[in-house]
């Protein structure tokens, strides 16, 4: 078994989960609560560049489908959100391409790599088909699993649809879950066959397809939201403190929650960070600490503006415990940059 502490949480880009938050507000879902609930940030929900714990995320999804009612809700928000559902400038950076393979190999790459354990990879299929596959960061046995697959199969068709055009629709649509859509899903796809138990979801494309050129559309010329393009470290550390960056503004988190972060007790992640010389308070420490850095770059950031953004609820804490470690003053600091 790999040790926990060289494994990589796994973390999903608040971008990804903004289409959800959205539609489920949409809804008039109590939103904050379920996501306190399942140990997840409140105030980082507004914020692309943070990131958030995989297990926590598809925790919950299955939970408030489930407490609202909203069977098809993958397929529900990957239908509002189309290609944007991963980026939302993704899109408008597809249709710059000059053909749907080079569209469809972009797309493959930015999802495998923003997040964790995600893959999209393009493969020759038999009849003059190619199928593009999709397999999600969990397996079938997760109760959230149906959604995060219509909503990874939604956005890929979107993509696709960039190009082909709005009304195409896929032959096959192959399913990584054991039963077949419902109603709602099923007249949405009036003339695709839907295989069920396959090792992973795909959509068929003819390969005529690939070389069409996009469909321009006024409305993916506009300008869309951008973020920073940090890419997760490959590391545990690297990564708790990554997803615990996102935790600050709802104030200091617990060594609790950052146990609930990495999937393990607390007992077992202190033991694991003495292991590397570490405290929990220095971790956390560091990672407010960083924080601060970035956020002195902007100007309109006062000192008690970024105290308030890292959970303190004294700036003369903040103070104190930032000249511990620059062996300067907050204020001194900013001056001097």
């Amino acid at each position: 078994m790999p040790d926990p502490l060289l494994t990589p949480i796994p973390l999903h880009r608040v971008a990804t989960v903004m289409p959800f938050i959205q539609y489920l507000h949409q809804t008039g879902a109590r939103v904050e609560r379920e996501l306190k609930r399942s140990s997840l940030p409140v105030m980082a929900m507004d914020d692309a560049d943070c990131f958030i714990p995989s297990h926590n995320y598809w925790d919950f999804i299955a939970t408030v489908a489930e407490r609202e009612g909203i069977r098809d809700l993958g397929f529900l928000v990957g239908l509002q959100s189309g290609a944007n559902a991963a980026d939302p400038g993704m899109a408008r950076r597809l249709v710059k391409l000059a053909s749907l393979h080079q569209a469809m190999e972009q797309f493959c790459k930015f999802a495998s790599t923003e997040i964790s354990r995600v893959a999209l990879w393009l493969e020759p299929a038999d009849n003059n088909t190619h199928r593009l596959c999709y397999q999600t960061s969990f397996g079938n046995e997760h109760p959230a699993y149906v959604h995060f697959q219509w909503y990874g199969l939604m956005a890929t068709l979107a993509a696709i649809q960039l190009f082909a055009g709005r009304r195409w629709q896929p032959r096959t649509i192959g399913l990584g879950s054991g039963t077949k859509p419902g109603a709602r899903i099923r007249k949405h796809f009036p003339q695709t066959d839907f295989i069920t138990g396959q090792p992973h979801c795909y959509i068929s494309i003819s390969d005529r397809l690939l070389g069409k050129a996009p469909q321009l559309n006024d409305d993916l010329l506009l300008s869309s939201p951008r973020y920073r393009k940090i890419k997760p470290p490959r590391d545990f550390i690297g990564t708790l403190k990554l997803a615990l960056r996102s935790h600050l503004r709802d104030g200091a988190p617990s060594v609790e929650l950052a146990a609930n972060i990495a999937d393990l007790s607390t007992r077992t992640l202190q033991r694991r960070l003495a292991d590397e010389q570490l405290s929990y308070r220095g971790l956390l420490d560091t990672v407010r600490y960083e924080t601060a850095i970035e956020l002195m770059q902007n100007a309109d950031n006062s000192v008690a503006d970024i105290a308030s953004l890292l959970g303190y609820t004294d700036p003369s804490h903040f103070a104190r415990a930032f000249r511990r470690i620059a062996g300067v003053s907050p204020r001194e600091y900013m001056q001097q940059i």
